[in-house]
């Protein structure tokens, strides 16, 4: 056992950790949907092709290089930042006033007159956004015991889903009443917020409170780097492959699941309330089941379950795309689609958290969660120029066929029970 999996994390009591993961999670999602699902909402309604809406989602990149930024979140501190905050706080303030910038900046641009700059800004907002999620990562892992994290990824999850409901069901409203700039304006103005109150709210984890070293940076990264090269080492290939390849259904359904509705014809209200408030409903609900499943099954068994839905949603997609502009078909699509996803993010992220548990758990769990976005996130560029030269319902049966390696290599992971001392501290 790493000495660091040996800290006493009691400093703060559970409900103040799951409460302060909450808010993490919360300022997590936010702009996630901001630099894609939204964004190509606004792309589409310019008039952008999906070929092009294909290649900004490469802005989501970011979230898949992280890990070059989490080693020098492990060995700095930031200063004065640093020793009045703490160095996870710290990272975390820095990166969200970041983030607030970079949506600022998205304000004042328009895709149909100057899109390059608004690129740009959504590459900045990416960029700061991925950091602030490596720096949180690392905060929940150092923060709680191991038999806590399945309790912490649930409240991050709802967390996450609530900002879901905000930047893109509120990000809806506020575009139909004032406009793509006033919704982006206010979305900058709510990370401000989101910012402010990790300061005055969020605890400390252990890792704060010990001295602050001043190291050359050869020697500051040499130890996460050598704790990185003994996470490979001694992580089955089988399951680094599972994590790069299990979210790609969900990643490939995205990118063209927006466009998808405004050329079916939904009206921003009507895409605000299927797909956000009641989708966001519905996938709070999946975060609680799959927090509530890995209490009682095993992690494998959660993991291809997830699997599985996730993939099956695909298909869903591919229906509503026949069937026209059909309100049923879409709530049923949003609906099963929400739940699916949110169990399958919560076993994977939990799968992932037991593998970062180290001293430097920021730089473990930056490479895990990497490695799980990159394939997808890639594949994803070239998403548009595949839906726009086959259409959209050989497009998503394709995609639906892309669940089946992950599936493959989940039923080759190490069957294990669920920790017993999860159930006692539900």
């Amino acid at each position: 056992m790493s000495e660091m999996s040996q800290v006493d994390r009691g400093g703060a009591s559970i409900g103040l950790k799951r409460i302060a993961s909450g808010v993490l999670g919360y300022a997590s999602g936010l702009p996630f949907l901001l630099v894609l699902g939204t964004f190509a909402f606004w792309l589409r309604e310019a008039g952008v092709s999906l070929a092009v809406i294909g290649l900004l989602s490469w802005a989501s990149i970011a979230y898949s290089l992280k890990f070059l930024i989490a080693p020098f979140m492990d060995a700095y501190s930031l200063g004065p930042l640093g020793r009045m905050l703490g160095r996870r706080r710290a990272w975390i303030f820095l990166m969200q006033s970041g983030v607030a910038v970079g949506l600022a900046l998205m304000a004042f641009g328009d895709p149909a007159t100057s899109l390059p700059l608004i690129a740009a800004a959504c590459f900045v907002t990416a960029a700061c956004a991925a950091s602030q999620d490596a720096a949180i990562d690392g905060w929940r892992v150092e923060v709680a015991r191991a038999e806590e994290q399945g309790l912490l990824v649930a409240a991050y999850q709802l967390g996450y889903r609530l900002a879901l409901l905000t930047a893109g069901a509120g990000a809806l409203y506020l575009a139909e009443g004032f406009g793509w700039k006033g919704a982006y304006a206010a979305m900058a103005s709510i990370m401000v917020s989101v910012a402010i109150l990790t300061i005055v709210f969020i605890p400390k984890t252990p890792r704060d409170d010990e001295p602050h070293e001043t190291k050359t940076a050869a020697d500051a990264l040499r130890d996460p780097v050598k704790d990185l090269i003994a996470l490979v080492a001694t992580t089955p290939l089988a399951a680094l492959l599972m994590i790069g390849l299990y979210r790609a259904p969900d990643q490939l359904a995205n990118v063209m699941s927006a466009p998808l509705y405004t050329d079916l014809g939904f009206t921003k209200p009507e895409i605000a309330n299927v797909t956000k408030v009641f989708g966001v409903i519905l996938s709070i609900a999946g975060a609680f089941l799959g927090g509530f499943m890995l209490t009682r099954m095993s992690l494998k068994t959660v993991l291809v379950i997830g699997i599985i839905a996730s993939s099956a949603t695909n298909l869903l997609y591919g229906a509503l795309a026949t069937a026209g502009k059909s309100l049923p078909w879409l709530t049923a699509t949003i609906g099963f689609d929400n739940v699916a996803s949110a169990v399958a993010g919560t076993a994977l992220i939990a799968f992932m958290s037991k593998l970062a548990a180290s001293e430097f758990s920021a730089t473990r769990y930056a490479v895990l969660s990497s490695i799980y976005a990159l394939p997808g996130h890639l594949l994803a560029g070239g998403s548009g120029f595949l839906a726009q030269a086959i259409g959209y319902v050989p497009y998503f049966a394709l995609t639906f066929l892309s669940g089946l390696p992950a599936l493959v290599l989940c039923l080759m992971l190490k069957d294990e029970k669920p920790d017993a001392r999860a159930k006692s501290a539900e």
